[in-house]
């Protein structure tokens, strides 16, 4: 599975760990949408879309299901939000 879309929406407020929404497409076929970029205390990472579930704690809706996706996926977004903030 190839990561073929990416278009990053920056939303950066000074003080915020959200930096950006994100919008991909998997194989020119599955369009997600919704999912950020956050820095965390050591890294930037993405976030998957998610919802709040009945008590409240946001849970992922969509998400990679093995550790080999979750980093080709990862790293598809994060260059291009690092190639969108060196513009």
């Amino acid at each position: 599975m190839e990561v073929t879309q990416v278009k990053v929406y920056l939303k950066e407020k000074e003080g915020s760990k959200l930096k950006a929404f994100v919008d991909f497409t998997l194989d020119e076929c599955l369009a997600i949408k919704g999912a950020k970029i956050i820095e965390g205390k050591s890294r930037v990472f993405v976030s998957m879309p998610g919802k709040n579930n009945k008590y409240g704690k946001e849970e992922n809706v969509v998400f990679p299901t093995n550790k080999e996706l979750r980093e080709k996926i990862e790293k598809a977004i994060l260059d291009e939000y690092y190639k969108k903030i060196n513009e």
